[in-house]
């Protein structure tokens, strides 16, 4: 099974996935430089396609797998509960509803353009 990683940090849930489903993670998506220093030196051979906004997904290799943990500071009990609006951290969500239909093509997943 082939694995895509959204939000990738360090890289334990792609590790976690990995071991699960004894999957290979194929491409990555982080744009923290320090958590994109530790998955260069994890996964030398894995690409990363940077900043989550700017991927056409329509581009990417196609993956079994999708993972990944969106950041939730905006909806945390103890942040500053912004939401999940366009502009906040935690809207980011979005990135991930749009990759999840490009993968999956289904009509019913609607697509923000």
């Amino acid at each position: 099974m082939k694995v895509g990683s959204l939000f990738s940090g360090a890289g334990g849930l792609d590790s976690a996935v990995e071991k699960l489903f004894g999957a290979q993670t194929v491409w990555q998506c982080e744009n923290d430089p320090a958590a994109a220093a530790v998955l260069a030196r994890r996964w030398p051979e894995v690409p990363n396609l940077g900043d989550v906004t700017a991927v056409d997904w329509g581009c990417v290799e196609p993956v079994d797998v999708l993972c990944g943990g969106f950041p939730c500071q905006d909806v945390s009990a103890v942040g500053l509960r912004a939401g999940m609006r366009p502009g906040t951290r935690s809207g980011l969500w979005a990135q991930f509803r749009d990759a999840i239909a490009e993968f999956c093509q289904q009509p019913w997943i609607m697509r923000r353009r």
